[in-house]
């Protein structure tokens, strides 16, 4: 136990230096996105590449859709699609002259619906209504202004009428409809709209009985299924741990077998002896770490999984009672909407990272079951393959969820070639930066191709004689005789010897007999020999086809 103690204590010199390329990668990254941001608006004349980029940034919003010369946006009312307008095109926004944008006029008509059902206690009502206008007296109406339709809204509060959206011949044109039936049609759809919600927002609905009172038995419902989720994590985080335990003291049950009696060799020193015995034990007990690895990975993704049911659920839950509770509702696309996308795409980045996992591990399994290899050699390619898999799976989990990290940026409305680029500059910043980094990972990259050691391997370098406990593209670990944890940088592995497979071969010379016939010695004890060490048969072949036939004594 104070081996394995010593040992967790020698993993800090590693962790420290993990933490400190991290904390340099990141002030890289930053350094680079600072000048970038700096450089970019100076260049954006000079270049058609980033003025390419300039005219996409400055495209219309993405709920704008352009058609020709006209562009339609939707206009949004307690967080659902009420109408569409329709409007010449700006195709430059930064000079649109006298030329107003769809969205603009979308959003005016929509803060114009707004004030009709806005608080009406900051007025100052003493009779209940806590809106703007009255939903008992409410009247939505067309008028004309020069000719053309527009719908205003009254009740018996207000005396002068509050103008909601002018209808044009260009939003008729789109509809397909008179300005008159289109502006009979809009004022219909307004007025059940704000009705609605005027009613909504009544005393009766907003007492414990109506929509408060829903919105607070959702809330407590999702809080309690939220719990729920968080007591069936909890088995598994402590079979993990129990996983865990048992792997540590597999790894301790192997010490004792140092002391065994072990072959002797000449070649080997009594340390390195040591290490062979040490290596056979863990060889032994690899396949039941790879078993309890299984199972912990197993219980990591049922783990992983109820954090996003959990996600879910605490999404699902308020939205819900955002959309019941009036004041709210108008939140609830902003967290169906982008929030929810990213949330979706990262969890998607997750899945996809374990299934290449889990194919990844199946593959493998299944090459080395069906394998033809000796037992020996099956060991050694299940260790090798261990090895690759372990060491490529910071690279396959930094690809795909890089992969998703430009998806969510341009979901978010950056152009595809401008993030692509962006990444490709940060990239070779830091490739420029971190050599030595870089070179560690293309060594040990030339390692595992070329197949000198694997975890599990004695190995002697220049400096150190270890077991290889650990290995990545960066560095790997040996565990020397007295149960140090050694962290060498790839790069700084010049030369190597792998001492396992000289021993296995000594192994097996000695285990196997002598494949060269033996002479016939004649003894005393021999019954093909005379009493005196004459011929029993004086020179007759008894096994010849003729038995009388002389043969050279």
């Amino acid at each position: 136990m104070q081996r394995v103690l010593r040992k967790i204590g020698n993993w800090r010199p590693s962790l420290t230096f993990s933490l400190r390329s991290l904390l340099n990668v990141t002030l890289v990254g930053l350094l680079a996105t600072t000048l970038l941001t700096a450089w970019m608006p100076t260049a954006v004349g000079k270049s058609p590449l980033l003025k390419l980029w300039q005219q996409q940034l400055q495209q219309p919003d993405r709920s704008v859709e352009r058609l020709g010369n006209v562009e339609v946006a939707p206009v949004y009312f307690e967080g659902r699609s009420l109408l569409t307008l329709a409007s010449p095109t700006v195709w430059d926004r930064t000079e649109a002259g006298s030329q107003i944008p769809v969205e603009l006029r979308a959003k005016q008509v929509e803060a114009n619906l707004e004030r009709v059902i806005e608080g009406g206690f900051i007025h100052g009502k003493r009779d209940g209504i806590l809106t703007n206008f009255d939903p008992k007296t409410l009247q939505v109406s067309v008028g004309s202004l020069n000719d053309v339709p527009i719908i205003i809204a009254g009740d018996s509060y207000h005396t002068q009428p509050q103008k909601l959206v002018t209808v044009t011949y260009i939003d008729a044109d789109y509809s397909g409809q008179s300005p008159q039936a289109l502006a009979e049609q809009w004022r219909s759809l307004i007025y059940q709209s704000l009705y609605a919600a005027l009613m909504d927002r009544s005393p009766d609905a907003l007492s414990p009985r109506g929509k408060l009172g829903e919105s607070l038995l959702i809330l407590v419902l999702t809080v309690a299924a939220s719990l729920v989720i968080w007591l069936l994590q909890w088995p598994l985080y402590r079979q993990n741990r129990q996983l865990r335990l048992q792997q540590v003291a597999l790894a301790t049950d192997i010490l004792p077998n140092q002391e065994e009696t072990t072959p002797q060799h000449p070649r080997f020193s009594s340390r390195e002896q040591k290490l062979m015995a040490l290596q056979t034990a863990f060889v032994e007990t690899f396949e039941q770490q790879q078993q309890l690895q299984k199972q912990r990975n197993d219980a990591g993704f049922c783990r992983w999984l109820l954090a996003w049911v959990q996600v879910a659920i605490w999404i699902i839950g308020l939205s819900t009672a955002l959309t019941l509770f009036p004041w709210t509702k108008q939140y609830v696309p902003y967290i169906l909407g982008t929030h929810a996308a990213l949330l979706l795409i990262w969890f998607v980045t997750g899945w996809v990272n374990q299934l290449a996992g889990s194919l990844l591990s199946g593959l493998a399994h299944t090459w080395i079951k069906f394998s033809t290899s000796p037992t020996q050699a099956l060991q050694r390619d299940s260790l090798r393959v261990f090895t690759v898999l372990t060491a490529l799976k910071p690279l396959k989990t930094g690809l795909i969820y890089g992969a998703g990290l430009v998806v969510s940026l341009v979901y978010l409305g950056l152009p595809l070639s401008l993030v692509l680029t962006v990444a490709g500059i940060v990239g070779l910043a830091m490739l420029l930066i971190c050599q030595g980094f870089v070179k560690d990972w293309m060594d040990g990259l030339l390692i595992l191709a070329e197949d000198q050691y694997v975890v599990g391997d004695v190995i002697r370098t220049k400096s150190y004689v270890g077991l290889v406990e650990r290995m990545n593209p960066h560095l790997t670990q040996l565990w020397d005789a007295e149960g140090r944890l050694i962290s060498l940088a790839n790069s700084s592995i010049a030369q190597v010897e792998n001492l396992t497979r000289g021993w296995l071969q000594w192994q097996q010379r000695e285990a196997s007999p002598d494949p060269r016939p033996s002479r016939l010695v004649t003894t005393a004890n021999n019954p093909f020999s005379g009493a005196n060490g004459a011929d029993p048969f004086n020179g007759i072949d008894p096994f010849g086809s003729d038995s009388n036939e002389p043969t050279v004594n």
